[in-house]
């Protein structure tokens, strides 16, 4: 039994194998990576995109937007902002197809939520595809990905996450289109710094191309996410 993502198909997106990309007109585009479905993880809460407890998404996005940030479970409020602003929200798999849900070693793999764990397996349905005709078709300006990944690795392979943004990334650029690598919203790795939604507000804006998105606000100041 595959392991399908958890939001393909949802209501919000679009039909068929577009089912993790969203209805409406998107000039951004930020791309993650997995989400598995329910059965596969029970204690997966997320009800849309980034929506985990412990990541910051939907702390910081908004304020780029010179908006307050949003609640992690409001989906209403989050799918409004992202319409609103033309962002779409995508991952790069839809499906694992060579997991078994029988097998407990599969369920542990999947259930750590780590990409490096996902690539164990070797049977994937990319959205790949579906997200290049997308920005084609959307005509999008910037697209984000989620995943800073190694950036530095010479010919990664096809089927991993980094082959795949790189895909993603070479037809940007054949298009003059940029792309940019967003540190996580989990907030990993992000080091010493106290709120940590500010600190990601900065590392966004000043490493991460975060000041070109083509959202931002002129109510936006970086001033107003003072960290220590």
């Amino acid at each position: 039994m595959a392991c399908t993502h958890k939001f393909y198909g949802h209501h919000a997106h679009l039909p068929g194998e577009n089912g993790l990309l969203p209805k409406w007109k998107a000039k951004t585009l930020i791309i993650g990576t997995f989400n598995p479905e329910q059965s596969w993880h029970p204690n997966n809460a997320a009800e849309y995109y980034y929506g985990r407890l412990r990541n910051y998404f939907w702390k910081v996005l908004p304020r780029f937007a010179g908006l307050d940030a949003i609640p992690h479970a409001d989906v209403p409020a989050q799918l409004e902002f992202l319409e609103r602003e033309e962002i779409a929200v995508a991952d790069l798999l839809i499906s694992i197809n060579d997991a078994d849900l029988n097998n407990q070693e599969h369920v542990a793999r999947i259930k750590t939520v780590l990409d490096d764990k996902i690539e164990l397996f070797s049977q994937f349905t990319w959205n790949t595809n579906p997200i290049l005709d997308f920005i084609e078709k959307q005509q999008v300006e910037a697209a984000y990905f989620t995943k800073l990944g190694n950036i530095s690795a010479v010919n990664p392979r096809d089927n991993t996450f980094e082959g795949q943004i790189r895909k993603i990334e070479n037809y940007c650029r054949s298009k003059k289109i940029p792309t940019f690598r967003l540190h996580t919203p989990s907030g990993q790795g992000l080091g010493a710094g106290s709120p940590r939604e500010h600190k990601l507000i900065h590392r966004w804006y000043n490493d991460n191309g975060a000041a070109q998105f083509p959202f931002l606000s002129s109510k936006f100041d970086l001033r107003d996410y003072a960290h220590r």
